[in-house]
């Protein structure tokens, strides 16, 4: 989709907001499992971030809302909104922005399980039976150019409210991080529970973004993550296990 044209020198632009929120804290957060599809819940620290998140988001002007199928982004984006002052603000579920498909990795330990880290990422490059980075950004798109861009460029702000993987993708869509090859390693960077990233538009057109840090919350780090982070091994052993993926697009 094309953004909208100019204003005329002279007239008044049309202006909005994008706020992209991660889901609050969750089990498998806290114990460096791959969430995927699975459909698991915020712990008391991921609700307080959401509602920590909707402090923040007080003044930031709010029209449409849109939040993952699963429960963690849901439950952030209802908590974030009734601490913002705009618990009536309707939130429409879409499969568009649901996480990554982990596949066979889902419920796994990403800092030490063998098979895992023997899997060489890239940008192109599906987890076994599950999504690549790439499937990814292209469903966002589709999703940023037919469902989010048309209000922007109207002057009506957005809330999505989603994952680790679709605010990497969003990244990439919003033109924050150059898209890389297939063969490539993909973009990484923390992106932390609840912490918003906040973008411009002034008719239909980015202008700026900024991050806000969630005190709750770890600082945002742009670039490689230390995968090597020592886990807590008893909250590992307490984390429910996967039943299934959770639901398909």
């Amino acid at each position: 989709m094309q953004a909208s044209k100019p204003a005329a020198e002279g007239e008044k632009k049309t202006t909005a907001k994008l706020v992209i929120l991660r889901h609050g804290q969750t089990h498998y957060n806290r114990a460096h499992l791959m969430t995927g599809r699975h459909d698991i819940k915020l712990t008391s620290r991921g609700r307080a971030q959401a509602r920590e998140a909707g402090r923040i988001l007080k003044y930031t002007p709010i029209d449409k809302v849109y939040s993952s199928y699963l429960q963690r982004a849901f439950n952030t984006a209802s908590l974030a909104l009734k601490h913002a002052g705009k618990k009536d603000l309707p939130i429409e579920k879409r499969y568009e922005i649901i996480e990554t498909d982990a596949g066979d990795f889902t419920g796994r330990c990403y800092t030490d399980d063998p098979e895992m880290l023997a899997h060489k990422p890239a940008y192109g490059k599906p987890m076994p039976n599950g999504e690549s980075d790439k499937d990814v950004v292209a469903r966002v798109r589709k999703f940023y150019d037919e469902k989010i861009l048309p209000h922007l460029s109207k002057g009506e702000s957005v809330m999505v409210v989603a994952h680790y993987g679709v605010a990497c993708a969003f990244d990439i869509v919003l033109g924050i991080v150059p898209e890389p090859e297939d063969c490539h390693p993909c973009h990484e960077a923390r992106v932390p529970n609840a912490a918003p990233a906040i973008y411009s538009y002034e008719d239909g057109v980015m202008v700026s973004h900024t991050y806000i840090e969630n005190r709750k919350s770890q600082p945002r780090v742009l670039g490689p993550v230390n995968k090597n982070e020592k886990q807590d091994k008893k909250e590992w052993r307490s984390a429910p296990k996967p039943k299934d993926k959770g639901p398909g697009l």
